[in-house]
């Protein structure tokens, strides 16, 4: 994310579109979804790898230097993420 933020002009934007995990767990059909994906990233795609919640998303914004972010929930799973430098 920092290459991403050194790459960009003043007023750019990084977008990403991830799972977002609940804060809190439930026992909705959407938090299940997402944890269960968590697991399967964790074992299988990302070994070292994980999904975040939005204030992680956030955090790992603002530690690379994004001053701005706003999540789009765009559907069921999946999140818009938008970084402005």
């Amino acid at each position: 994310m920092e290459n991403c933020y050194k790459a960009l002009p003043v007023g750019g934007k990084l977008i990403a579109c991830e799972p977002v995990l609940p804060t809190k767990s439930d026992d909705s059909h959407r938090t299940r979804a997402l944890l269960e994906n968590d697991i399967l990233a964790m074992t299988i795609y990302r070994p070292k790898g994980k999904n975040r919640t939005e204030e992680e998303l956030r955090q790992l914004g603002l530690s690379a230097g994004f001053s701005h972010f706003r999540p789009i929930y765009i559907d069921y799973f999946y999140t818009l993420l938008e970084f402005q430098k």
